[in-house]
């Protein structure tokens, strides 16, 4: 057969790690040159291995639950977060929307004033475009 590490042996045959010492100690169970312990020996003292997936099944630590528990609580704040970020983001593209149309009304208004004074004319009010109108048509 081959060997295992002693914490190996404890998980296959289901005993706790002072009862392997234990058995040890005693002569009860052997190890082997290295400081393993064969599998044959193993099934010689304890009987056939128990599965290792029934270990699994049996229980739950506190501790994993926990785990769980933090998990859970780091998503929902990880998910307010991302929400308050994305509220943020909405108000500065509203900003930023305002400011752009700020500026293309002062664009239009610099492009006008510079017109005006690139052709020397008297700023265009109603009165006196519509009294050259007349002048000129009638």
């Amino acid at each position: 057969m081959s060997i295992v590490t002693v914490t190996k042996a404890i998980k296959l045959t289901g005993k706790s790690h002072a009862t392997i010492y234990r058995h040890i100690k005693s002569g009860k169970l052997s190890k082997s040159p290295d400081g393993g312990i064969d599998t044959a020996e193993l099934i010689r003292v304890y009987g056939e291995f128990k599965p290792e997936d029934s270990n699994k099944d049996k229980k739950e630590t506190p501790k994993s639950i926990k785990l769980n528990v933090n998990e859970i609580y780091q998503q929902e704040k990880s998910d307010t977060e991302i929400q308050h970020l994305m509220e943020q983001l909405e108000s500065l593209k509203s900003q930023l929307s305002k400011t752009e149309s700020q500026l293309e009304r002062s664009q239009e208004k610099e492009d006008k004033l510079l017109q005006i004074i690139e052709n020397r004319l008297p700023p265009p009010d109603e009165d006196s475009v519509v009294s050259r109108l007349k002048k000129k048509f009638l």
